[in-house]
């Protein structure tokens, strides 16, 4: 079997030499018959990824390899194997940073760096998509062209991993929401933690935004939120008395029924945050939180309905949410993911004893009218806009395609980031490619025998061979 390396590549000169060099010497010891294939990017267009993959996998035919791994020029081999797989398979999964500490996978479905095909397979799927410029969501297009195809993938369930009853509040527009009266209920002059219960819809993405944002939970103003978003993460922003934001961002998951845990810690004047029961990080605040004596209500389902753009409305549904004057500890915020939607907060049970702190709780099938019932008995009744009652059995989990994986070791060599510097994307063309991938390629609105090998259309400026080292420069 010979193996075809194909390195998508432009203006990365010192890269290429440590990747050829490396390359060339962890192969020395390998009993593996290969090409290696430089696709150069020579025009001034934003650069494509997937259509330089698909180019260099065409020369890869001519050269007659029977399997192909896609390689990213900045992850130099330690400990990898190269061998024949007839599934699809990913590589990249352990790391050793050129100048830091090393890091492990990115996230579950992540089919980027390394990824290996038998060519056949490869022409099945139709290669890679023509169309993401710029950075990012050609490997999540990969991935779902191999689902698609019914080629062989792996799965893993997202969650929790049993069905139950689900009773809620379904929210799905600008006008849907819970208001509450905020009154001395979040004021953080004292310990404080909040719990919520919910499952988002699938995301659909607003091309006229640069990203988008479901709150689930809100103060208005600056607003002190728990959210979720088209990144595919779960968060909380909660802001200082100085008006700067204190973030905490969950890892990329999918979006399936969640239970998300704030706490507040006023003698340490630090916020925790909590996912299904684990703590995903604390971070200290420099600053007092910031006061919203002005501020009359607080918000479910939408950071604000007053503005008139950026009002963040969450579409999902809402089953529990409940505020104390305490501390939840570790062990009872474990406890009631564990017992979520069987016991309620109300009761004292196992490790849980904060019962007596609750200043708000809402359990969404205590409804009446426009009012959704304080359980607490402190009167805090939330009033209902434009959403209705559901109860459905349905898993708390959600099985996710993962690829199948061989671990591996590469160095992963340094380079500025492409992704998102925290205002903005690097580049513009990425948000493009996820409004592509998320309300077209998802959604199945696009056929992908219409792009990939069949229409990938370019100009060969030279064709370079040492050996068994090719280097194309093309244009596209």
């Amino acid at each position: 079997m010979k193996l075809g390396i194909i390195v998508p590549y432009r203006d990365r000169e010192s890269h290429l030499t440590k990747f050829i060099t490396g390359i060339k010497s962890y192969f020395k010891n390998q009993k593996i018959k290969y090409e290696i294939i430089i696709v150069e990017q020579s025009d001034d267009k934003p650069f494509n990824r997937g259509k330089l993959l698909n180019i260099g996998f065409i020369k890869a035919k001519e050269l007659l390899c029977d399997y192909i791994v896609f390689h990213d020029i900045d992850m130099i081999p330690i400990e990898v194997d190269y061998s024949y797989s007839e599934i699809p398979m990913h590589l990249a999964t352990n790391f050793e940073l050129e100048y830091d500490k090393s890091k492990n996978l990115q996230f579950d479905d992540y089919f980027g760096g390394v990824t290996m095909f038998t060519s056949d397979t490869f022409e099945k799927i139709n290669g890679y998509s023509n169309l993401y410029w710029g950075w990012g969501f050609e490997d999540d297009d990969l991935l779902f062209r191999v689902n698609e195809k019914k080629i062989p993938i792996d799965t893993k369930i997202i969650g929790k991993n049993q069905f139950k009853k689900i009773y809620g509040l379904t929210f799905g527009s600008d006008d849907s929401y819970i208001k509450i009266a905020k009154k001395d209920l979040l004021d953080f002059e004292k310990d404080t933690s909040i719990l919520i219960s919910f499952k988002p819809d699938d995301i659909i993405s607003n091309p006229n935004k640069d990203y988008d944002e479901y709150t689930v939970f809100s103060i208005p103003g600056y607003d002190t939120s728990i959210s979720y978003n088209s990144f595919r993460r779960y968060k909380v922003d909660f802001w200082d008395n100085n008006n700067k934001c204190i973030s905490i961002n969950s890892e990329i998951l999918t979006n399936h029924f969640t239970q998300i845990c704030l706490t507040y810690e006023y003698e340490k004047n630090q916020i925790s945050f909590y996912k299904d029961g684990e703590l995903i990080e604390t971070k200290l605040l420099n600053e007092i939180p910031k006061n919203y004596d002005s501020e009359e209500y607080f918000y479910l389902a939408i950071g604000s309905p007053n503005r008139e753009n950026n009002k963040n409305a969450f579409n999902g549904m809402i089953s529990e949410f409940a505020i104390y004057d305490c501390l939840l500890k570790d062990k009872e915020i474990k406890i009631l993911s564990d017992n979520v939607l069987e016991n309620s907060l109300l009761e004292n049970f196992r490790a849980y004893k904060s019962a007596e702190h609750l200043k708000l709780y809402y359990d969404f099938k205590f409804y009446k009218n426009d009012k959704v019932l304080d359980l607490s008995f402190n009167g805090n009744e939330g009033e209902i806009y434009n959403s209705h009652f559901i109860k459905s059995q349905e898993s708390l989990g959600k099985e996710m395609l993962v690829p199948y994986r061989r671990k591996s070791l590469f160095k992963l060599l340094s380079h500025k980031t492409n992704s998102w510097n925290e205002q903005n994307w690097v580049h513009k063309e990425t948000r493009i490619n996820q409004l592509r991938f998320l309300n077209q390629i998802k959604t199945k609105l696009y056929n992908t025998d219409k792009d990939g090998l069949n229409t990938c259309n370019y100009q060969v400026l030279n064709d370079i061979k040492v050996s068994n080292y090719h280097h194309l420069s093309v244009l596209l």
